[in-house]
């Protein structure tokens, strides 16, 4: 649509956009949405927003962040999570224009991108369980790109839905510091990627004072704060991922009990550990081990 534009930046009004999609489809290919989302995928979407999506610890964190950037930039489209006893919807609508020419497209388009963005999390075979769409009829290009997930129709919004145990995944980071890699002070690492090495030292002694990790890095706290605030962190966001990555380990690899993992990431209190847990990963420790190790309830 561009290339009609004498200026590419040109502001082009979200009912031209809309019909402009619509009279394409109805000339060109009717599952025009299902095409152009697919195309677009994550990988052409604007790498300052994948970027922030990235620096999110799980797939969890990331949805309800792209939740909060769409409600804080688009005013007519809702983006939400829905849960339910094993799964989450990530659904989509623009509640009040929905007799505009080409919103089905549209919202096709939508589900198309949001597919690619948990796939990566999730990887690039991820199929949802369950896809709604507004419209009575389902495109067969849509059972093609999705086979064996159920697609159901006349739905009051748009949807994709997955598993609970899937919103602990973590993104595709360029780099990632695991437990054994020694700390290591080089330019190709940024302050998040050496204070997460060193966090991890010292989970076991409790929280880790903002003063302390500023003394062992050799800086003062307000400095800290700042380095910290360019890679787009807090002090207190990085020790709860750092604290949750390294419980995901103990769960995983270990068969102690959820308060001997709660201690030994630095929580007293064991529920304060587990509301932790929950709020960056979506589920339980217990919901996370069973998943994980793939046992039955």
């Amino acid at each position: 649509m561009p290339a009609f534009c004498d200026d590419p930046n040109v502001f082009v009004p979200l009912r031209k956009a809309w019909a402009f999609f619509d009279v394409t489809a109805q000339t060109e290919d009717s599952a025009l949405g299902w095409h152009a989302g697919r195309f677009v995928g994550d990988h052409n979407l604007n790498s300052g927003l994948l970027r922030k999506l990235e620096t999110a610890p799980t797939l969890y964190q990331a949805l309800k962040a792209l939740v909060r950037m769409v409600s804080s930039e688009a005013s007519h489209l809702q983006l939400g999570i829905h849960k339910r006893r094993d799964d989450i919807l990530f659904f989509t609508q623009y509640s009040t224009i929905k007799d505009w020419p080409g919103y089905t497209d549209s919202q096709a388009y939508q589900l198309e991108v949001y597919v690619d963005l948990i796939r990566h999390f999730v990887g690039q075979h991820w199929m949802p369980t369950e896809i709604g769409i507004e419209t009575a009829t389902v495109p067969p290009v849509a059972e093609a790109h999705f086979p064996g997930s159920r697609i159901r129709t006349h739905q009051r919004v748009g949807y994709v839905a997955m598993a609970r145990s899937c919103l602990h995944s973590a993104g595709n980071r360029v780099s990632d510091i695991g437990s054994e890699t020694p700390l290591v002070l080089a330019n190709e690492f940024d302050c998040g990627d050496t204070l997460r090495a060193l966090l991890r030292a010292y989970l076991s002694d409790g929280y880790p004072s903002a003063q302390k990790v500023a003394s062992l890095m050799d800086t003062s706290v307000r400095t800290l704060a700042r380095r910290l605030s360019d890679c787009g962190l807090s002090y207190r966001t990085l020790v709860d991922e750092v604290r949750f990555e390294a419980a995901k380990d103990l769960l995983v690899d270990t068969d102690a009990r959820i308060s001997d993992v709660a201690r030994s990431v630095g929580f007293e209190d064991p529920a304060h550990f587990s509301r932790m847990f929950r709020r960056i990963g979506g589920l339980s420790p217990r919901e996370f081990r069973k998943a994980a190790l793939g046992r039955a309830d």
